[in-house]
């Protein structure tokens, strides 16, 4: 299993800083969870168009969860701290 981000608006993977790309093969590999949430927080993305993509071998196993306050990811917050995750 590999551990995606994924844009939703773009369908485009995260690769590298500024990097995305449409095939997921060629996409950064987070390898956990809260890796993805963290990088997303710390990078101040703008989570709204952004999912975590729990990615298979077989694509028809893919899961996707979107990024959002569940995850208590705050990273755009305009004006504030990010908020600590899990904790």
């Amino acid at each position: 299993m590999r551990t995606l981000l994924r844009n939703t608006k773009t369908g485009f993977y995260f690769q590298g800083v500024d990097d995305w790309t449409k095939s997921p093969d060629d996409a950064f590999d987070f390898k956990l969870t809260e890796r993805v949430i963290r990088f997303v927080r710390d990078a101040r993305l703008e989570r709204t168009d952004l999912e975590l993509v729990l990615a298979f071998d077989d694509p028809s196993f893919n899961i996707t969860l979107p990024i959002d306050e569940r995850f208590g990811a705050y990273a755009s917050m305009q004006g504030k701290e990010a908020s600590p995750i899990f904790g």
